[in-house]
């Protein structure tokens, strides 16, 4: 389900409907970087490593759109009146340090880890696109601020962080048509053009 086949006037969805590309982005960094060190062979490793270094760059991209988009959701449902949130996943559970888990190690990777990587398998250099980590930073904070989302039962439960511009407006239906569009479009990169609005 997505904002484009939900209507009510009291609720709205947790997710506007990024679960089609969330399924191309969750873990995919991971489960790529352990099957890659799970290669013994040296001469294997740097082959291998040439050949998923575009997947790298193509999955870190798709993740900063898809947290970028969770801020924008978030801020835009945070306008809007006491609206119940309806399939909220993270409802009820508790909430620890495993829900920095996925954040921090994609956090490590484009700050550090990459760049050691390429420069030992490619003899290259990886430069962090400064607004991925931002992104990454800021939506890290953004869960901390609202405990995982265990507790978000309404749109004034959300916390928005300081960090974050309030948009006006105009921006914010900005922000729901942009991301009416990279839902329609299943397109989440779609996303980084109203990136300046919240951050």
């Amino acid at each position: 389900m997505s904002i484009l086949d939900f209507k009510s006037d009291t609720d709205i969805l947790f997710d506007p409907g990024y679960s089609a590309s969330v399924a191309r982005v969750s873990g995919n960094i991971e489960y790529m970087y352990s099957a890659f060190s799970a290669i013994p062979s040296l001469k294997q490793k740097k082959f291998q490593f040439s050949i998923i270094y575009p997947k790298f760059l193509k999955a870190i991209n798709l993740n900063a759109a898809f947290y970028l988009g969770c801020m924008l959701w978030g801020v835009y449902l945070k306008s809007l009146e006491d609206k119940n949130i309806v399939n909220n996943p993270c409802l009820g559970a508790d909430f620890d340090d495993e829900a920095f888990y996925e954040i921090d190690f994609l956090l490590d990777f484009v700050k550090t880890g990459l760049n050691r990587d390429v420069k030992y398998y490619l003899n290259k250099t990886y430069s962090a696109n400064p607004l991925h980590i931002e992104i990454l930073e800021k939506y890290r904070e953004f869960l901390e601020e609202n405990k995982g989302f265990v507790d978000v039962k309404k749109t004034s439960d959300i916390k928005i962080p300081k960090s974050l511009k309030t948009p006006n407006d105009n921006d914010l239906k900005e922000i729901h048509n942009t991301i009416l569009e990279a839902v329609q479009n299943d397109d989440l990169e779609i996303l980084f053009k109203v990136s300046d609005k919240i951050l």
